[in-house]
């Protein structure tokens, strides 16, 4: 074999190896069919929405699960807020797990059902961020880890 019939092979080669890559690029499966269906609660946050479920009832109240934060609030109007952006996506993706309603959807409590992870360095701050801007922003937020005497305390003052 000359140079020309080796570089010819090697062309060809590259050529092959190309379609092949482009091929398999180009065939991306079907993203909606990369998804199963879950429960909205874990197993812990349904035995605790059992036991919240007659306390909101006796006071005539909706329960509201994974309600998302930028559901509940939003960020100043850019024009007097120059940090909007950074403000939505501080919230954007943090949920409150239960929130206590009445006939109206007026929010009564918001609940955080806590637990050891709570205790961790990146949690501590985000519990502090959440506790502040809610308490800013008027909401009170009851935290528990899976006690309802809180909430009963709170609802019947």
């Amino acid at each position: 074999m000359n140079v020309n019939e080796l570089t010819a092979l090697f062309v060809i080669a590259l050529i092959i190896a190309f379609c092949i890559r482009l091929y398999f690029k180009l065939r991306k499966p079907d993203i909606t069919k990369l998804y199963n269906a879950k429960t909205i609660l874990t197993d812990r946050e349904y035995k605790f929405y059992k036991r919240l479920k007659p306390i909101a009832d006796e006071y005539g109240l909706s329960i509201y699960t994974k309600v998302r934060l930028a559901d509940l609030i939003e960020p100043k109007p850019k024009a007097e807020n120059p940090c909007w952006m950074e403000c939505f996506n501080k919230i954007k993706a943090k949920h409150i797990d239960f929130a206590l309603a009445d006939d109206e959807t007026s929010i009564v409590a918001l609940i955080e059902l806590d637990d050891k992870s709570h205790e961790r360095q990146d949690r501590i701050e985000r519990d502090d961020f959440v506790n502040a801007v809610l308490k800013n922003t008027g909401y009170t937020l009851l935290r528990t880890y899976g006690d309802t005497d809180i909430i009963e305390d709170y609802l019947k003052a």
